[in-house]
């Protein structure tokens, strides 16, 4: 098998192209190249080649269009993308799509499938700068210094639980005092409303007893002569507490006298004692 220099580059340059493209074609090629056959037809290689080539053009072209006839929903090019977890955008189309921002946040949603160079997720030296400022501002204080602040404010927390659970038990050492003082008043208001009931049930029959027939309760006249009976009661309560109250002011006011008369009998025993004593 003879070939010329011209015609090994052109075989070379097509063997490099094929090995990339081609993997089946190339082995046709290299069967060729190493066969026993004498004569390489190159003129019928090419013409494979763009046989190939063309039927390659067209296989792509109708699963354009087989994959386009299959989106039946109507949806547009970037709906469809994102619903299918796609890049929405592979080419920019608003502003924002050339921001640093979204550059980043798309990268971080689809990787490497966005086509996005990678390094941009790396802080800028101004970005750096400005965390280091804003570490500075919102956490001024260092480890050791933020140790001892949470110590001490775990110590108060501590202080303030304790002290709450020992008022608690204070004041359930205090229940059973608290629920009789509870009985205590309770019963004397029950004691008081049946007092005010039976007091109201005298006066009821007493005015009966004054017409001496049994009376309606809600005849006028009945009700004008209870309430008649109520003020009188009234009355004579208002003054048996004005009585009290002015006995208690009296006993407090001998009892008072009392106390001063017997300090001005001990001055004078004090002071005769005294003068017995000089005229000894």
């Amino acid at each position: 098998m003879n070939i010329s220099g011209g015609e090994s580059k052109v075989f070379l340059r097509m063997i490099r192209k094929e090995l990339i493209i081609r993997p089946p074609l190339l082995g046709r090629i290299f069967n060729c190249y190493f066969s026993s056959k004498p004569i390489l037809n190159i003129e019928k290689l090419e013409q494979e080649s763009a046989v190939v080539d063309v039927v390659d053009e067209e296989t792509k072209f109708r699963e354009e269009q087989i994959e386009r006839s299959r989106n039946k929903s109507r949806l547009n090019p970037a709906d469809r993308n994102f619903l299918f977890d796609i890049n929405p955008f592979p080419e920019e189309i608003h502003w924002y799509h050339g921001t640093l921002k979204y550059k980043r946040r798309l990268y971080g949603r689809y990787g490497k499938d966005s086509g996005i160079d990678p390094s941009i997720c790396w802080p800028t030296d101004q970005e750096l700068q400005d965390s280091v400022e804003y570490e500075k501002v919102a956490h001024p204080f260092t480890i050791p210094e933020m140790i001892q602040m949470a110590q001490k404010e775990r110590a108060m927390k501590l202080e303030e639980t304790q002290k709450r659970q020992k008022d608690m038990l204070i004041k359930l050492s205090k229940v059973e005092g608290w629920k009789k003082e509870m009985e205590m008043r309770i019963a004397k208001k029950e004691a008081e409303a049946n007092a005010a009931r039976q007091k109201r049930e005298r006066l009821i029959e007493e005015v009966r007893k004054h017409f001496g027939y049994k009376v309606d309760p809600k005849d006028d006249k009945f009700k004008e002569l209870l309430e008649k009976k109520e003020k009188e009661q009234k009355k004579l309560a208002k003054e048996a507490r004005k009585k009290e109250k002015e006995a208690k002011l009296m006993e407090k006011l001998n009892k008072k006298n009392d106390n001063k008369n017997t300090k001005t009998v001990e001055k004078k025993d004090k002071a005769s004692d005294d003068v017995d004593s000089d005229k000894e």
